[in-house]
C-alpha cells in the first residue's frame, strides 16, 4: 500500500502542481459568472425600441398591445404559480411576486410619422428620429397592410430581433380567432370561459394506504427530485470519465517517451503503479469535480436565498442526495464505471509515443463515450423503456443506467446482479488492462501490435 501511495502522491502531485491545472479549475466558475452575468447584462441593456403601425382604425396596433400584456400577465401568473407551491407566508407570497414582476417593456408603439413605406424609409434606416416616451429615437420597426390586406408587412432595417415579429404573429391569430368568434355570434372570452370550464388534470402518485396518509398523493418536488438527483450522478459520471482521457493519455505518452516507466517498475510492481496512478487521475478529476459541484451549490445557496423561501426549493433535492437507496448504489455504479473506463484509457495509451498517435484514438474514445450519453438521455426520458432494460445489462451502459434507474425502485436481485457484471467485467476488464499496459509500457509495443498483444496473451494462457 506505500508504494501504490507513493505513486498516487507523485503523480496527483504533479498535475496539481502545474498552473494549467488550476486555469482549468477556474475556467469554469469563472465563464459560468462571466457567462450569466453577461446574460443579465445583455437582457437588462437591452435598448427600448419604437414601433409604429400604418391603419386608420388601430386594430392591428390594439392588438399588439393586447398581445404585450398578455405575455406580461403569463410572467406574474408564473410568479403567482411558483409562490402557490411553496410553503411560504402571505408577506413571503407578496414578496415574491413582486420581485417576479414582469420586466420593463423593450417595445413601446408610437404614432406613425408617415403612411408609406418610402415616406418611412428614413426613420427605419436612422436618418430622422421620431419622438416617444423615452424622447427621440430612430424607428426600429413599422408593420403596414398589404394591398390585398391578407398581410400584415413587417418591416426593419435590423432582422436578427424577432421578438416584435414573433408577438405581432400571435397578436394576429388572436384576433382572427376572435373575429371569428364574432361573426358566429360568440363574445371575444368565449375561448377563455371554455378554457376556465375544462377539467384540470392534476398529477397524483400512488401510494401505500400509509404513505398516502402521511405524504398525501399529490406530485410535489420531493417526488421529482430522485430522478433530477440521479440524472446528475449520472452525468457527473459521464463528465467524470470523460475528463480523465487527457491526462491519462498525455501522462501516459510522457512517461513512455521519457522511459520513466523503467525507472518506477525497479521499485514498484506493475499493479501498484497502476492503482496508483489510477488513484491520482480519479483524486485530480474528482478535486475538479467537487470544487465545480461546490461552485454549483454556492451559487444555487445564493440564488434561492434571493427568494423568500427560496431554502425549501433544495430541501428536496438534499433528501433525495442522501437517501441510501439512490446513494449507495450510485456510489457503487460510480466507481466500478470510473475503473473499468479508466483502465481502458490507461492500457490504450501505453500504446503511443506521441500525441499524433493519441489522437487517432480519440475517435473510438469519444464514440465509445457517446453511446452512453445517448442512453442516459433516454433513460431520463422514458427509464421504463425496453431499451433501457436491455442496455442496463450491457457493461459499457450498466454504471450510468442503474443509477439512473434506482429513483423507480428496479427490483433488487437486478440490481445485485448488475452491481455482480460490473464487478466481474472490471476485474476482467483490470487483467487485460494490465497485460496491455506491461506490453505497450515495458516492452515497448504500439498500437500496430494490439492485435499481436492479445493472441500471445490467450495464447500462453491456452498452452
Amino acid at each position: 500500500m506505500r508504494n501504490v501511495y507513493l505513486i498516487f502522491r507523485r503523480d496527483y502531485l504533479g498535475y496539481v502542481r502545474a498552473w494549467g491545472f488550476w486555469l482549468s479549475l477556474a475556467a469554469v466558475p469563472l465563464f459560468m459568472i462571466i457567462g450569466g452575468t453577461f446574460a443579465m447584462f445583455a437582457a437588462k441593456s437591452s435598448p427600448v425600441r419604437y414601433y409604429a403601425v400604418v391603419e386608420p382604425a388601430a386594430v392591428y396596433a390594439d392588438a399588439i398591445e393586447s398581445e404585450f400584456a398578455l405575455n406580461d400577465e403569463d410572467a406574474s401568473q408564473q410568479a403567482r404559480d411558483l409562490a402557490a407551491n411553496m410553503d411560504l407566508s402571505p408577506q413571503q407570497h407578496a414578496a415574491l411576486q413582486s420581485g417576479n414582476a414582469a420586466p420593463p417593456r423593450k417595445f413601446i408603439r408610437v404614432p406613425a410619422p408617415a403612411d408609406s413605406i418610402d415616406d418611412l424609409r428614413p426613420y427605419l434606416m436612422g436618418q430622422r428620429l421620431v419622438s416617444g416616451p423615452l424622447g427621440d429615437k430612430p424607428l426600429f420597426a413599422v408593420f403596414i397592410p398589404s394591398a390585398d390586406g391578407k398581410d400584415l408587412e413587417y418591416w426593419s432595417d435590423d432582422v436578427n430581433v424577432g421578438a416584435l415579429r414573433a408577438t405581432a404573429a400571435n397578436a394576429m391569430r388572436r384576433l382572427a380567432r376572435q373575429q371569428a368568434l364574432s361573426e358566429a355570434g360568440l363574445g371575444p372570452d368565449f375561448l377563455d370561459r371554455v378554457d376556465s370550464n375544462a377539467l384540470q388534470v392534476s398529477a397524483h402518485r400512488i401510494r401505500t394506504v400509509a404513505d398516502q396518509t402521511t405524504a398525501g398523493s399529490e406530485v410535489t418536488m420531493a417526488d421529482r427530485a430522485p430522478v433530477f438527483v440521479a440524472g446528475g450522478l449520472a452525468y457527473f459520471l459521464w463528465l467524470m470519465i470523460f475528463s480523465i482521457i487527457q491526462y491519462l493519455l498525455m501522462g501516459t505518452i510522457e512517461e513512455r517517451s521519457n522511459k520513466i516507466f523503467d525507472t518506477l517498475l525497479t521499485s514498484v510492481k506493475l499493479t501498484e503503479l497502476l492503482a496508483g496512478k489510477l488513484l491520482a487521475v480519479f483524486a485530480v478529476t474528482s478535486t475538479m469535480m467537487v470544487s465545480w459541484g461546490l461552485f454549483a451549490f454556492g451559487a444555487s445557496l445564493f440564488a434561492t436565498s434571493q427568494i423568500p423561501g427560496g431554502a425549501s426549493l433544495l430541501s428536496p433535492f438534499l433528501a433525495a442526495f442522501a437517501n441510501p437507496s439512490i446513494i449507495i448504489p450510485g456510489l457503487i455504479s460510480f466507481l466500478l464505471g470510473y475503473v473499468m473506463y479508466g483502465m481502458i484509457f490507461m492500457a490504450l495509451g501505453s500504446l503511443c509515443d506521441t500525441i499524433q498517435e493519441a489522437q487517432t484514438l480519440l475517435s473510438p474514445m469519444m464514440i465509445l463515450l457517446m453511446l452512453p450519453m445517448f442512453a442516459i438521455f433516454i433513460a431520463f426520458q422514458d427509464p421504463g423503456s425496453p431499451i433501457i432494460d436491455i442496455a442496463s445489462w450491457i457493461p459499457v451502459f450498466t454504471p450510468f443506467l442503474l443509477i439512473l434507474r434506482m429513483p423507480h425502485d428496479p427490483p433488487l436481485w437486478e440490481i445485485v446482479a448488475q452491481m455482480l457484471i460490473m464487478a466481474l467485467t472490471a476485474l476482467a476488464i483490470l487483467w487485460l488492462a494490465t497485460k496491455v499496459y506491461r506490453a505497450g509500457a515495458v516492452h515497448g509495443a504500439g498500437i500496430g501490435d494490439l492485435g499481436g498483444v492479445f493472441k500471445r496473451m490467450f495464447k500462453g494462457k491456452a498452452g
